[in-house]
């Protein structure tokens, strides 16, 4: 059995929260305005993180980075960090709970958009930091939209918030469970060398969230 010993996370009610968000299984492009602006007035929910993951009245965030080089590819990695629900799978996406470490010391009063802001973020570099440090150093981090999926117990009680950083280089240095990292261009992720089926759920969902954001955008 998991034993988190005693981490707490940042988590929204679900209650709160738009029903567009949280598709059965889909993505939410949005801007970043549009997603602060309506995060603004809900107060954050800080919960041990073992009554969280069992409790899908509240949604623990998860800010979910894709890591993009100057040619146009994406990190992958095979998962075998901390979380093992996902071992085995691929994943694009750099992610992890937000701690209280994370959040502004001033913490949320009245109108909340720069806590929002300050804590998601904050959570966002940390994790990238943590994980892959030769991409950290440097580049530009834009918000993309939302991932969610409620077909899996996993699914049920997280939100993923994700991002892309894109950098034109990057240094040597990877953490543990970027150890199998790979660079892999978008449009061969559901080619014969490169499945669907072996990325997570959530990655999958990223990669669509990305696709439609730059088609968008063309």
């Amino acid at each position: 059995m998991v034993n988190w010993d005693g981490e707490q996370v940042l988590c929204v009610r679900t209650a709160e929260l738009p029903e567009e968000w949280l598709p059965e299984e889909g993505v939410v492009p949005l801007s970043e305005r549009e997603f602060l602006s309506v995060l603004a007035p809900i107060r954050p929910w800080w919960r041990r993180r073992s009554e969280a993951e069992h409790d899908p009245s509240g949604k623990q965030w998860i800010p979910y980075v894709l890591v993009r080089n100057g040619r146009g590819e994406l990190a992958v990695y095979r998962r075998r960090g901390a979380e093992p629900r996902l071992h085995g799978m691929w994943s694009v996406g750099i992610g992890g709970h937000v701690n209280p470490a994370d959040a502004p010391g001033d913490g949320w009063v009245g109108g909340g958009l720069e806590y929002w802001r300050s804590v998601l973020w904050a959570g966002l570099r940390r994790e990238l930091a943590e994980e892959f440090p030769g991409a950290a150093a440097s580049g530009h981090t834009r918000f993309l939209g939302l991932i969610h999926e409620s077909c899996s117990l996993l699914g049920q009680v997280h939100l993923g918030a994700v991002f892309l950083h894109s950098v034109s280089e990057v240094s040597p240095g990877a953490g543990a469970e970027l150890a199998e990292l790979q660079w892999l261009a978008p449009a061969a992720a559901g080619g014969p060398d490169w499945p669907l089926g072996r990325f997570e759920l959530w990655s999958r969902l990223a990669l669509e969230l990305l696709g439609k954001v730059t088609r968008e955008e063309a």
